[in-house]
């Protein structure tokens, strides 16, 4: 079983079938105490688990290299790096820890009892199989079940690294109009739609080649093109014919037209290079009508014309004050009272409408303009708040979106301590959401900005839950108050099992973490019910109320907030 000369290991819990059955536990401690202890405890839990012995996770890893369920258990001075181990562990110590203790699933002192051991093996389990879970989930797309953006961007990072930078292709799809079948026959039907699609497009991949989601109406598809470097253009031409045969949905024939863009891969081309010629191929082909394809050149990335004037035209709009906030109010599920609110910034674009973040914010995090935009943010939130409040309306948490990038500027702390006495707000009620992305950076300088803000008054939530995060143990190092749980999960409470389990956990598990729970993308009251039920905090969506301008919000937060709550709750909760 992988012994090696001059590394001695024990095995505690029967037979040898037993122990293969059986959940297997390692113990790295220095002295014996803690092996007769937990075997004492073991003994009366049966065979459920067997216990082996090592000096170190180096000696005995070998042992665990397929298993997924097994735990470490060991003290400070035998913990292993959380780089090296994917296994939960529990951490032994002698004392109660004052704090604690972040980056393991548990921990223990010889004060414990056999239901505790049972109890705490159980909990480090199911959290380890949560993490999973969501780690999974975080990479594949619900609907259809190939990968999503974040999974692609880490499965083409590793392809350019294995192809070293050769004989691989890129093409990044677009569906025209999908919106307006959404907005037309309902997302279910959108659903469909979307399901056909990536039918037809698997029918024509071959074995090394794979399939993403980026987004509602976009694909990513890499290609294997080492023994034919002219398949990806051939594929490409086949594509475009097959996704442009009608379908049906809802008993309906339908066209779609889809504009695909084709980049070859280059020797040191990086992910985001790659990614962004073929996004640049796929604007190219937009251009024409119909189902279209366009194959990358230097001379369009030279010539990407349109985002440049995007850009100038964002820089001027701050200038122009053509931005604006509108506001999604959040619901207290014990109350049924409004308690919050999320700022959420729009552009009023003087020939393209309203737009919102996701036509601009992208482009402001590539150039640079996150920054000054999101000060100018936080200045008109705190400006609304203080018109909220001269007109009698209670106290509301505003929460406010803010990059990693803001975080990273050295003006952050001076400008907001010199915007909240301007306004003359209450610190407290400012409430910023960090994308789980930004905390997993672990930063040093984030989180000193973090404990800093904190002193003035300032709360900290986890926008997104689920989408990005690998663990929960790095919560407990973090000044966070609140945790929001992605729509993703909760718009398929109704029809998934899956979901409402996972939705059901993460609450759980943030409650024993002391935070309190907001869930986003509300739009039923079964939702709503079935989040009370789970103990949700609080909820958000488009049931409670889409994102408001601000006389609308202020009408809405006095004269509309109950009354539109009770009519749309048939039961009148």
């Amino acid at each position: 079983m992988g012994w090696r000369p001059g590394h001695s290991f024990s095995f505690h819990g029967g037979r040898l079938a037993a122990s293969v059955e059986s959940t297997r536990l390692l113990l790295l401690a220095e002295t014996p105490q803690w092996a007769q202890l937990l075997r004492e405890h073991l003994a009366a839990l049966g065979n459920a688990y067997s216990l082996i012995t090592a000096p170190s996770w180096e000696s005995a890893r070998s042992l665990f290299d397929e298993d997924e369920v097994g735990l470490v258990l060991a003290t400070p001075g035998r913990l292993p790096s959380r780089d090296n181990c994917r296994l939960p562990i529990i951490l032994l110590l002698e004392h109660e820890p004052a704090q604690t203790p972040a980056g393991v699933a548990d921990w223990l002192t010889p004060q414990l009892s056999s239901e505790v051991l049972r109890r705490s093996l159980r909990y480090a389990r199911e959290r380890s199989g949560l993490e999973a879970t969501l780690q999974r989930l975080a990479e594949q797309d619900p609907l259809t079940g190939i990968a999503n953006r974040q999974g692609f961007q880490t499965l083409l990072a590793a392809q350019l690294d294995e192809f070293q930078g050769r004989g691989l292709a890129l093409g990044h799809l677009d569906l025209d109009n999908f919106r307006h079948v959404n907005d037309a026959l309902g997302h279910q039907a959108g659903d469909r739609l979307i399901l056909q699609v990536v039918a037809r497009l698997r029918s024509h991949l071959e074995h090394g080649d794979r399939l993403a989601r980026l987004g509602s109406d976009e694909f990513a598809l890499l290609l294997d093109t080492r023994r034919d470097p002219r398949r990806a253009e051939r594929l490409a031409e086949r594509i475009v014919e097959v996704l442009g045969e009608p379908y049906w949905v809802e008993g309906e024939s339908l066209l779609l037209g889809c504009s695909l863009g084709l980049a070859h891969a280059r020797s040191g081309d990086s992910a985001d290079a790659l990614m962004w010629h073929a996004h640049i191929a796929m604007q190219q082909a937009k251009m024409r009508q119909g189902c279209t394809f366009h194959l990358f050149d230097e001379r369009i990335n030279r010539g990407a014309r349109s985002l440049a004037e995007l850009e100038s035209e964002l820089r001027r709009a701050l200038r122009r004050d053509e931005l604006e906030l509108h506001y999604q109010p959040r619901l207290d599920l014990e109350s049924d009272t409004i308690v919050g609110l999320e700022a959420l910034v729009r552009w009023r674009h003087p020939s393209r409408g309203l737009l919102t973040p996701g036509d601009f914010v992208p482009l402001a995090e590539e150039s640079g303009l996150i920054v000054p935009l999101g000060y100018w943010v936080i200045a008109r939130a705190l400006r609304d708040m203080q018109w909220l409040l001269g007109r009698g309306l209670p106290p509301l948490h505003m929460a406010i979106n803010l990059s990693f990038r803001q975080f990273q500027d050295s003006q952050l702390l001076p400008t907001l301590q010199r915007l909240i006495a301007e306004r003359g707000v209450d610190a407290r009620w400012l409430e910023f959401e960090l994308t789980e992305t930004a905390v997993m950076r672990r930063s040093e300088q984030v989180l000193q900005t973090m404990q800093t803000l904190g002193q003035l008054g300032v709360r900290f939530s986890l926008d997104d839950f689920g989408t990005g995060f690998s663990s929960f143990v790095h919560l407990n190092s973090l000044p966070i108050t609140l945790l929001k749980i992605d729509k993703s999960f909760v718009g398929g409470m109704s029809e998934r099992a899956e979901n409402r389990q996972l939705v059901r956990a993460m609450i759980n598990l943030a409650h024993n973490l002391n935070l309190e729970v907001v869930a986003e993308g509300v739009e039923s009251a079964d939702q709503r019910q079935l989040l009370r039920q789970f103990g949700c905090d609080q909820v958000q969506g488009y049931w409670i109320s889409r994102p408001l301008p601000l006389p609308e919000l202020a009408r809405f937060l006095v004269f509309g907030a109950g009354r539109a709550l009770r009519q749309q709750d048939p039961v009148g909760n």
